[in-house]
């Protein structure tokens, strides 16, 4: 059996400003128990939104889907259009920023998974249970 990712199975959260974006988990070792080896997700921002400033234990790849803006790496800005990918090793402190006045969707990858898929999903799951509650 394999773990097929749709939008309409996958976890989502829409994080608060200033860095507002949507995150969304596409492939986790949290939805699919056989998978121990890759997280891959979504990260949607408007204009003018970043991620936050992070650095981690694994490398990162970001794929640009649509739009365009920056990823910043360790002090260098790096325009990522549709279509083009960038790798952040492994303790680079990066970012994403939509800067470029155009929305910026970017699939992410991380081997192996660290958290930030368990993250969306912990956090996606609070959000329906705070919304079921209401």
């Amino acid at each position: 059996m394999y773990y097929v990712a749709r939008l309409d199975n996958s976890p989502f959260v829409e994080t608060p400003l200033p860095e507002k974006r949507i995150l969304r988990a596409l492939i986790s070792p949290e939805l699919d128990p056989t998978n121990k080896d890759i997280a891959l997700g979504m990260t949607q921002m408007t204009p003018g939104c970043n991620s936050d400033l992070r650095g981690h234990d694994e490398g990162e790849l970001f794929f640009c889907l649509d739009g365009k803006g920056t990823v910043y790496i360790e002090g260098e800005e790096i325009e990522l259009n549709k279509y083009e990918a960038v790798y952040v090793p492994p303790h680079h402190v990066h970012q994403l920023r939509s800067d470029r006045g155009e929305k910026f969707d970017i699939l992410w990858a991380l081997t192996p998974p660290f958290g930030g898929d368990r993250l969306v999903c912990d956090l996606a799951r609070k959000a329906k249970e705070t919304e079921e509650a209401k």
